[in-house]
């Protein structure tokens, strides 16, 4: 079983994209780090995007992220839409459960353990995963740092 599980965790890190619909999710450098791109025409993807863990031969979501430009962006609707050819890097993933692309913090925030992840993107016209290549994340990074307050006054 062990073998199994080391060939296909060999498998699912040896791809650098994966795309369905016209829509390509890679992973960039540092793991963590990944962009979206519209490969045939305008898409529209919900901004919620989930971490999965592979974990006992299966994938499990473990936190999500949001598929925004920077840290400093407006509130982000529930989806966002990407022109022919658009390509979106959003802020890393930095191995938490939560407040893990900007530096926000939230109730219960946790390390993730090292392993292997995936981002999974969804269109908002039928819900249909789009999942990501598997990645290897050995140690969390610190969130990015938001420049301004997103509290208003």
């Amino acid at each position: 079983m062990k073998i199994f599980a080391a060939t296909a965790a060999a498998f699912l890190l040896a791809a650098g994209s994966t795309h369905a619909q016209n829509v390509s999710v890679r992973n960039l450098t540092p793991p963590g780090a990944f962009e979206v791109v519209s490969e045939g025409g305008e898409v529209s993807l919900s901004s919620r995007v989930q971490v999965q863990l592979f974990s006992n031969g299966t994938w499990g979501k473990v936190a999500h992220v949001q598929l925004m430009r920077d840290c400093n962006s407006p509130p982000i609707p529930a989806c966002v839409t990407l022109h022919d050819g658009e390509h979106l890097q959003p802020p890393p993933w930095s191995g938490y459960t939560c407040g893990s692309q900007c530096s926000e913090g939230c109730r219960a925030n946790i390390v993730l353990p090292p392993g292997m992840f995936r981002f999974v993107v969804a269109l908002c016209s039928s819900g249909e995963s789009i999942a990501g290549p598997a990645f290897d994340m050995e140690e969390p990074r610190e969130p990015a740092q938001r420049t301004g307050s997103p509290r208003r006054k």
